[in-house]
């Protein structure tokens, strides 16, 4: 089950509920869970507590990509609308998981810098072998040729169309991830034509204004220096705009 929530929003259901979640797994290899823990300092403490000798790996992303990757899940899912800007003025959390510096030196004090892993959403996307050789020699298992594996197309979780009605258009987005990775491009570019999606979906969501793109780098860039630092790595084409 991915992202339960369990050491921030689900505490009080009780670790037997949390182990519950990991029925299913064999006993013979390492088990673990995604969520999106990274800012909270009730979870990190609430794991350290209870799975002292876990492993911690840290996915970042670009701060300005994820803040508005994180907008448009936000309007995708119905938490928000109106503007990139009204929504970081109204949704505090949008911005906050970008503190990278504060965050993961807090991971670091809990767990030591040999439990925590930090991987960059740009190797995913550019080197993801090298990416998962990483990741498996951390957690010790045997590598993963990704040449041997069916991946989807397309990033699950992108949101790049403004839904019409959050309920309809979450469940039109599934149909269009299901026949898109069953090679089925061609029919989802067929409805699209046709008009099908429409139906759902009111447009594509724009780019970031450029105004609020620079004072967004402004506000990051102290973090981005600080992570630069702490992971010991040169993080250059974090600091100026992209092409969108």
């Amino acid at each position: 089950m991915k992202e339960t929530h369990f050491f921030d929003f689900n505490y009080q259901r009780g670790l037997q509920w949390y182990a519950d979640r990991f029925g299913h797994s064999a006993g013979d290899r390492p088990i673990g869970e995604i969520c999106s823990y990274f800012p909270s300092p009730k979870a990190t403490a609430r794991i350290a507590e209870h799975i002292p000798d876990c492993k911690i790996i840290c996915s970042l992303r670009e701060p300005v990509e994820r803040t508005y990757s994180s907008y448009k899940h936000a309007v995708y899912s119905g938490r928000a609308r109106g503007s990139l800007e009204e929504a970081i003025a109204q949704f505090p959390y949008l911005t906050r998981e970008n503190r990278y510096g504060l965050h993961l030196n807090r991971w670091y004090e809990q767990f030591g810098k040999e439990r925590v892993l930090v991987v960059l959403f740009d190797d995913l996307r550019d080197r993801p072998q090298a990416l998962i050789d990483q990741v498996c020699g951390f957690i010790g298992v045997e590598p993963i040729d990704l040449a041997s594996v069916t991946l989807p197309a397309k990033a699950i979780n992108s949101h790049p169309l403004v839904p019409r009605i959050p309920a309809l258009a979450r469940k039109a987005r599934r149909a269009i991830n299901f026949l898109n990775d069953r090679g089925l491009d061609r029919v989802t570019e067929s409805l699209e034509r046709a008009g099908f999606w429409s139906l759902f979906f009111a447009g594509k969501f724009p780019p970031i204004n450029c105004e609020t793109e620079q004072r967004l780098r402004e506000r990051f860039l102290p973090e981005i220096e600080a992570l630069e630092k702490l992971i010991g790595r040169s993080l250059p084409s974090w600091k100026v705009p992209r092409q969108t």
